[in-house]
């Protein structure tokens, strides 16, 4: 047998006294509305934990609104960083056109360089030809200039010959300080030639710096915007990541304070049926204080056996259920009557555990036969043959008040019968008769 707590209605006993039967009715039924309690809570609540906590999730809410302004302003300056790369990104196609007419240049120098560099080579090599040239008119018109013309004509064969040659040496000076003229010319070109070309090559690597120093720096801008944005990128993943921390901490408060009010609910209840309970405990201490006051002592008269069978299990013995057995196990057929051990008034009959017979002590008796005395009768049959009796119903000895079963945890049908004093179990031996 299980273990039977102690019993709800002990607070109503008292020792030594015995009561009539309309004042043991009225202590039934204050008894019996004390029968109907609920399982104590497990937590306490009060109104000061429900607000902390509902300030709690305002604090969550309002740090979670924040994060949220903070995860609105990254995406805007990611918005005006993408927006500048943008401006960035179209610098870059500038200066890459910008860089294809630098080559295009670059390229029309070098062959500018190049037809230079060819054209200087040619008027080298042309002034070295007209310089050879020019040098051997000289060196003729060095010998010629030492020789008179008079002397040129003198020496001539005939008067013909002579003006022949003289025409011919100042034909030949002539031309000499032509050539020496042309050669001043080339020189001159060449001179101009190649400072053109020195102008060129310094530009060539104006352009070349040029191009280099725009390249790099938009390189360098590129990649400073592409950390910005990756930057703010992994700030707004956090705070994103923030903000769903603050929506998971609020959904555990909101379920904490649903939980909460549910607990102080049930302890709004739970004070209220304790209230209730001292209630019909105080008047049932006082009803029986005054009844006790006016009886002499002693019981309506010797209990007796409320099923005659056999006995399977003594009190403070060990059954698969209970050990000490707080009663006595009597077995019997299913159905077999039971009856009332002596008078008193009926405290509680149904099942130990509501909706569940197979639980416990299953369907019981409870009957209240003094202040002090009780007995309980357990296991009976709940479905074929229900209790007759209901709780502030008097009974008298022998009365049947219900019949043998097989509710809760038991093996076999029988009676499982207790006797308790002032709440306490006691052998049933000491007063069956």
């Amino acid at each position: 047998m299980p273990e039977s707590p102690e019993s709800p209605h002990s607070h109503l006993w008292r020792p030594g006294r015995p009561i009539n039967r309309r004042a043991l009715l009225g202590v039934s039924l204050l008894g019996a509305a004390a029968v109907a309690t609920t399982p104590l809570l497990a937590q306490s609540v009060t109104e000061e934990d429900i607000e902390a906590t509902e300030q709690e999730i305002e604090r969550v809410d309002s740090e979670r609104r924040a994060t949220e302004a903070l995860v609105a302003a990254s995406i805007v300056r990611e918005s005006t960083l993408h927006q500048q790369l943008a401006v960035i990104n179209a610098d870059l196609y500038l200066a890459a056109e910008r860089l294809l007419q630098v080559q295009r240049e670059l390229e029309t120098v070098e062959l500018e360089v190049f037809d230079i560099n060819q054209s200087i080579g040619d008027l080298n090599v042309a002034l070295a030809s007209e310089t050879s040239v020019l040098e051997r008119k000289a060196r003729s018109l060095y010998k010629a200039g030492r020789t008179t013309l008079l002397e040129t004509v003198l020496a001539a064969d005939s008067f013909a010959t002579a003006l022949d040659r003289a025409a011919s040496l100042e034909r030949l000076l002539a031309r000499g300080v032509a050539d020496i003229g042309q050669l001043r010319l080339r020189r001159g070109e060449i001179q101009l030639r190649t400072a053109d070309l020195t102008a060129r090559l310094d530009r060539q690597e104006e352009l070349q710096a040029e191009a280099q120093s725009i390249e790099a720096e938009l390189a360098r801008r590129s990649e400073e915007q592409k950390d910005l944005i990756y930057g703010v990128q992994q700030e707004q993943a956090q705070h994103q990541a923030d903000v769903r921390a603050f929506e998971r901490e609020s959904e555990a408060l909101a379920y904490r304070i649903s939980v909460q009010r549910e607990i102080y609910e049930r302890q709004i209840v739970e004070q209220e049926r304790r209230r209730k309970a001292a209630e019909v405990r105080e008047r049932a201490q006082r009803l029986a204080t005054q009844i006790g006051s006016q009886q002499g002592a002693g019981t309506s008269g010797p209990f007796i056996w409320p099923l005659l069978g056999l006995i399977t299990t003594e009190y403070g013995g060990c059954t698969f259920g209970q050990c000490p057995h707080l009663g006595m196990d009597i077995a019997a057929s299913s159905g077999t009557p039971i009856v009332a051990a002596n008078d008193g008034v009926v405290l509680a009959a149904g099942l130990v555990v509501p909706g569940d017979r197979r639980a416990s002590y299953g369907m019981i008796v409870v009957i209240a036969h003094s202040e002090t005395e009780e007995t309980l009768y357990a296991h009976l049959d709940d479905l074929t043959w229900p209790p007759p009796v209901s709780p502030g119903q008097f009974v008298s000895r022998g009365q049947t008040i219900g019949f043998v079963g097989l509710t809760g945890w038991t093996t076999g049908p029988h009676l499982h019968l207790e006797y308790r004093v002032s709440g306490a179990a006691s052998d049933p031996r000491r007063v069956l008769v």
